[in-house]
């Protein structure tokens, strides 16, 4: 069930809750009948014209039917086509390409977090990244070799056509082994201090021997 599915079930629960709750504060306090209340809007004699009621129950039955099909309705397998191929239809589904693209780029030194998306396209795809990189790095240089490496990626080992390449920076960060000395430099004070406090309560014992 989609997110537009879920928003319409959770309104009508909480309608047919509502109307719950007041059929049964009415059960106690009778203040109006359902038969009345049915034949005031669904009387051709009062205000309310005919077509309008036809309407409303029109537009719950294709609202139902709407959901229903939804529901069944399974959107295919986005898929990038292999150019190299030449003896027949040969596809990779576009989340492979993007988890090729990662695993292969954030092995590059600088880069601390990578996003990929591809957009499949009539003669090949887009690549789309999304990437924070080390804020000591030469980003300009650095940028370039992301590109270079998701583009070889894609258009050599999976043999699809690159249209183009596009890389966002979206932050500059501390690199990850300035964050791995800064947490065993602390690692270590922590060590030294329970040492500390170790070798304080043995010198209390002793005296106290």
């Amino acid at each position: 069930m989609n997110i537009f599915n879920k928003v319409i079930v959770v309104l009508i629960l909480i309608c047919i809750i509502c109307v719950s709750l007041i059929s049964i504060v009415n059960v106690f306090v009778e203040y109006f009948k359902w038969s009345d209340l049915a034949l005031k809007v669904f009387n051709p004699e009062n205000d309310v014209y005919p077509f309008i009621a036809a309407l409303a129950l029109l537009m719950v039955f294709a609202i139902s039917i709407f959901i229903i099909l939804l529901e069944f309705y399974r959107r295919g397998t986005r898929v990038a086509i292999i150019s190299s191929s030449k003896a027949g239809n040969a596809m990779v589904t576009l989340e492979t390409v993007a988890m090729q693209i990662k695993n292969a780029v954030i092995k590059i030194d600088g880069l601390e977090e990578i996003k990929v998306k591809i957009v499949p396209k009539a003669t090949g795809v887009i690549i789309n990244m999304n990437a924070k990189l080390n804020e000591d790095m030469d980003i300009p240089e650095k940028m370039q070799e992301i590109i270079n490496k998701a583009t070889s990626i894609v258009s050599d080992k999976l043999g699809i056509k690159v249209i183009k390449t596009n890389l966002t920076i979206v932050g500059l960060v501390a690199g990850r082994k300035e964050k791995e000395a800064k947490k065993k430099e602390e690692e270590e004070k922590a060590v030294e201090v329970v040492q500390e406090e170790a070798e304080d309560v043995s010198e209390i014992e002793d005296d106290d021997r």
